[in-house]
């Protein structure tokens, strides 16, 4: 596929980009695995915070948007599979965002903290956030990386403005961090289907592959709030199931939340730099012109930063530890 470097590219352009350089040893590559891949490059993210080395970080929030991509193209190709989710990464962002805080649903966002840390049950919310959803889906399907920058910006910047961006790394990795709770969740009841007794089949599995499904199946069930990890009653299976898929949706939507909030911030420690551009000479770029740097070739041809090969072919013997980027330690 050729590509025109000089124009904005979607997101969901970027992720058929990286399909079509990673597709054969990704098709090689579950889920966790992948997802083992984002916490590596986000730690990377941390690690550039602490240094504030603003080359590494863009570098890092490069790789880790790419694998976070592939994550969710790799949820997509899935049939009957627990982890299936059907849609692009706006479109399972836009569960809990859907243009609006996905808490008060206000923009700005208007959440009082100590309200909102006391409330645990959402189910209700989250029926409103997809009849909202419903309304704005189709804008999304246009949705570029500075897009969504400014669509966060909109709803949490006067709060992002008064955080370092320590802080703000420090949430991005605690978000990670909880998807990886919900993908061990997931894994953990990977082979629910293959047992009788479960009474769980892959019809249930099936309704779980949208948005909408995990949505309607997280009222209708109603998980409990301490779930029972001991009980092999179906009910409870099926409850354990459905927390984790929507947990899982919701903690990608924070995680990407987050990581544009990192991205606002670096625009925002640009913009301040070059108020006084002869004492500083320019060291941010936009994310944009890292991936095209990092995936495209001059002619605007996709390619893997490290074989520089349009469709990879690094040569890795254990998937689960095939990198997009060299590591010097």
């Amino acid at each position: 596929m050729q590509v025109d470097r000089d124009k904005v590219i979607k997101i969901n352009e970027w992720m058929e980009i990286f399909k079509d350089i990673y597709s054969k040893p990704d098709s090689k590559t579950t889920p966790e695995q992948m997802w083992i891949a984002v916490m590596a490059h986000s730690s990377s993210i941390g690690e550039s915070i602490r240094k504030f080395s603003f080359e590494s970080l863009l570098n890092s929030t490069s790789h880790t948007f790419c694998w976070l991509c592939s994550f969710v193209n790799k949820c997509n190709t899935l049939d009957d599979d627990i982890f299936s989710i059907k849609g692009y990464l706006p479109e399972i962002v836009s569960l809990k965002y859907p243009m609006v805080c996905g808490h008060c649903q206000g923009k700005p966002c208007n959440c009082d903290p100590v309200k909102m840390e006391r409330q645990k049950d959402k189910s209700a919310m989250y029926k409103q956030l997809l009849e909202r959803r419903k309304r704005i889906l189709a804008s999304f399907q246009s949705y570029c990386i500075e897009d969504s920058c400014k669509e966060f910006d909109d709803i949490y910047g006067g709060r992002i403005h008064i955080q370092s961006l320590e802080n703000i790394g420090y949430h991005f990795m605690e978000e990670i961090g909880e998807a990886a709770v919900c993908i061990r969740q997931l894994s953990q009841l990977r082979e629910i289907t293959k047992y009788s007794n479960t009474k769980i089949d892959v019809n249930f599995i099936r309704q779980l592959s949208t948005i909408e499904g995990i949505v309607n199946n997280y009222v209708s069930i109603k998980p409990p709030k301490d779930i029972n990890y001991a009980s092999r009653n179906p009910n409870m299976l099926k409850a354990r199931v459905v927390e984790a898929k929507m947990g899982l949706v919701i903690e990608i939507g924070d995680s990407f939340s987050w990581f544009c909030s990192i991205l606002n911030k670096l625009n925002s420690i640009s913009l301040s730099i070059y108020d006084h551009p002869k004492e500083h000479p320019e060291i941010l770029k936009p994310l944009e012109t890292v991936l095209k740097e990092e995936y495209l070739d001059s002619s605007g041809q996709p390619r893997c930063p490290s074989c520089k090969r349009s469709h990879c072919e690094c040569v890795f013997y254990n998937v689960t530890t095939r990198k997009r980027q060299h590591y010097k330690k």
